[in-house]
């Protein structure tokens, strides 16, 4: 009988409709989520091995010593290395609440809130060997999926350049804060001009660079001894109208306590690099709670 046929169904429609409805739970999520952070910071570089994870590490660090709510995102999703840094066992975990799908980020040191690939993989050594699209959808699932909670600051630490993750990010967070670190190198810094004009071009808030690497103390004679031309971060503020936020000095320690799962601000508080770090969180600080 004609009413017994079963009608037509157009199943990519649904799929569609299906897939859609996820998405737009997803961005609900994202938004509760980061209304409950009074400030979102990005920590990004356009070239690596500049010390941003450094940076963000130990940023983080600063910020939750001062007894303030703190939570760090690993947007690295192929090279995560936050967990290394604040010297989180591999092995550890996210707690998982079924019912909800949804996650607790990892309890790191000063309580600070860890999200990170890492947690997610069977060891160190195994590649996440994803394309676009699966990154970006761990991104968003990292930010409405987590049990972030109430936090006075969210540090994000970004891959290097303007990858998908970056993107991506920076147009689910708009009200978020913009960090830019490089080396006093030519070719780091032409990188992180780029990665300034593409903030800005977005229409995001630059709070500044700090120059990594800036120069090193000989053990000997105590003598400042720079490593590259100096100069280019001061010429990259002031073309830009940014604030030079700090000039870490390069020191042995620092890269071996970052090896070690030691912030540097904690091991050597007393320190140059930790002083000058101090003095950039400050500013930050100064900048966004004024």
């Amino acid at each position: 009988m004609e009413n017994d046929e079963i009608p037509d169904i157009d199943l990519k429609k649904v799929v569609a409709e299906g897939q859609q409805e996820v998405v737009d739970d997803r961005m609900t999520s994202i938004r509760e989520n980061m209304a409950k952070i009074k400030h979102k910071i990005v920590i990004i570089s356009g070239k690596g091995g500049v010390g941003k994870t450094t940076v963000a590490v130990n940023l983080a660090i600063s910020l939750a010593s001062l007894g303030l709510r703190v939570g760090i995102l690993d947007v690295d999703i192929t090279g995560p290395n936050v967990n290394k840094m604040l010297g989180i066992d591999p092995d550890v975990r996210p707690r998982v609440d079924a019912d909800a799908r949804k996650f607790y980020p990892v309890d790191g040191p000063l309580h600070i809130k860890v999200v990170s690939m890492a947690f997610l993989m069977q060891d160190s050594d195994t590649p996440v060997i994803w394309r676009g699209p699966m990154k970006m959808s761990a991104v968003r699932q990292f930010l409405g999926d987590a049990y972030w909670g109430d936090l006075d600051y969210l540090i994000c630490d970004l891959p290097p350049g303007t990858s998908d993750e970056t993107l991506d990010l920076l147009q689910l967070i708009p009200e978020e804060n913009v960090v830019v670190v490089s080396t006093p190198q030519e070719v780091a810094l032409m990188d992180a001009r780029k990665t300034i004009v593409m903030a800005k071009t977005m229409e995001r808030h630059v709070l500044g660079i700090i120059e990594n690497m800036s120069g090193f103390k000989c053990p000997h004679c105590n003598e400042a001894i720079d490593l590259y031309p100096p100069g280019g971060a001061e010429k990259a503020s002031k073309d830009f109208g940014i604030k030079l936020l700090g000039k870490i000095p390069f020191e042995i320690e620092v890269g071996q306590q970052g090896d070690q799962g030691l912030p540097f601000v904690l091991k050597y508080p007393d320190s140059d690099s930790a002083k000058a770090f101090k003095s950039a969180v400050s500013k930050i600080r100064e900048e966004l709670e004024k």
